[in-house]
């Protein structure tokens, strides 16, 4: 008899094919917890998975802004540099004016630099979690297949006495062969 189970063997069924039937049983019930865990599992994974694809869309963005940006105040810079030491006047009042527009492109691009390692630290936040979540997984479905684990299933043993009023005679019958036997002591049948 199997308590967990609640399963009893079938009369002249051996221990060890019961501890069988038992296995198969358990396999059968761990499969299917496995699975119910996995559909809990799915939406929560499947969530996480489209979080981090649109992060690593928005990070490619913010590389591609940052990288932009960049370029740009380089080309200004160098513009304000070869105007002023190429032209005319060195602090005339065009070269003063590229020169602050290219500090401000230097502070846009430092904020788009920002952008892209914020998007990196979003990146790396969903990617723990997922982690996380599959970890959790990995411990819940471990602690189900442990809790079902075949070798660990007890099962006792349980006479079952029969009583007289399971027993019911319906025939009573007496066989009688006849035999004889010689002087020697030898027996042999005395019918055809």
């Amino acid at each position: 008899r199997s308590p967990a189970f609640k399963l009893t063997s079938e009369p002249g069924e051996s221990e060890a094919d019961f501890r069988i039937r038992l296995r198969q049983v358990a396999r059968e019930r761990r499969d299917a917890d496995v699975e119910k865990l996995r559909k809990k599992y799915a939406p929560k994974l499947a969530r996480l998975q489209e979080r981090i694809r649109k992060a690593e869309q928005r990070l490619g963005r913010e590389r591609s802004q940052y990288e932009g940006q960049k370029l740009q105040t380089a080309i200004s810079m160098g513009a304000t540099v070869l105007g002023a030491f190429l032209g005319r006047r060195v602090a005339s009042v065009g070269t003063v004016g590229r020169a602050t527009t290219a500090a401000r492109g230097v502070g846009r691009a430092a904020r788009e630099k920002e952008d892209v390692e914020r998007a990196q630290r979003d990146i790396a936040a969903l990617q723990q979690q997922m982690a996380d979540l599959e970890i959790e997984f990995q411990r819940e479905s471990g602690a189900l297949e442990a809790a079902v684990d075949p070798a660990t299933l007890d099962v006792s043993e349980e006479i079952v006495r029969p009583r007289k009023t399971d027993i019911t005679i319906n025939r009573v019958a007496l066989h009688w062969l006849p035999w004889w036997v010689d002087a020697q002591g030898v027996a042999a049948p005395a019918y055809p």
